[in-house]
């Protein structure tokens, strides 16, 4: 059996510090089996940006919000202010929460369009475990688990994006540096070109 590390975030709530846990495997294993398959469900379709917030809901302890509102409200809100990592380093999500008003989130989908093009992968654990298989399926299973939630997004980016896409991109991006090594000249794509 593994032993883990698990991530914790350091909270201040109520005029005091608490440790919750800060990673997937972490806020399931102190749950109760029925708890549990919810935060595994909602944390599934949930999109990479807000993961964070997902994790924050389900591992701040129920006694939080009574006795500490203007604390939790904060923290729902993305103001990680006093909240630090396992190492004391302070801890701050990448994005903002779902907006108040509409209730909308990120999309459950990335897009890039560099170098060329446009790219749409998967933005959820669900839709990134539908694209892998074998070996890189079970290597994710085994990683998304462990991360702690303020760097999911950057997980889900990474296990999301097809790695024959990024292959591509990366030999378009040393072909077109070799041609500027070499002095090939390049047409400005912003004018009209010749039929």
């Amino acid at each position: 059996m593994t032993a883990y590390r698990e991530p914790v975030w350091s909270v201040p709530l109520a005029g005091r510090r608490i440790e919750i846990p800060s990673s997937l495997r972490g806020v399931r294993a102190a749950l109760e089996e029925a708890r549990a398959a919810e935060f595994d469900a909602e944390a599934m379709r949930t999109p990479g940006a807000s993961l964070v917030y997902t994790v924050l809901d389900w591992a701040l302890p129920g006694w939080a919000a009574a006795e500490d509102p203007a604390a939790v409200a904060r923290l729902r809100a993305g103001d990680f202010t006093g909240v630090l990592d396992g190492d004391g380093r302070p801890v701050a999500p990448s994005h903002p929460p779902r907006d108040p008003v509409t209730g909308e989130r990120p999309s459950a989908t990335y897009k890039t369009g560099f170098p060329v093009g446009s790219v749409t992968f998967p933005a959820t654990i669900e839709g990134i475990r539908a694209e892998l298989r074998g070996e890189r399926l079970a290597e994710f299973e085994r990683d998304i688990v462990g991360v702690p939630a303020q760097e999911l997004v950057y997980a889900t980016l990474r296990w999301g994006y097809p790695p024959e896409r990024l292959a591509e991109e990366d030999a378009l991006i040393d072909r077109l540096k070799a041609e500027l090594f070499a002095g090939v000249p390049r047409r400005d794509e912003s004018e009209p070109g010749d039929v």
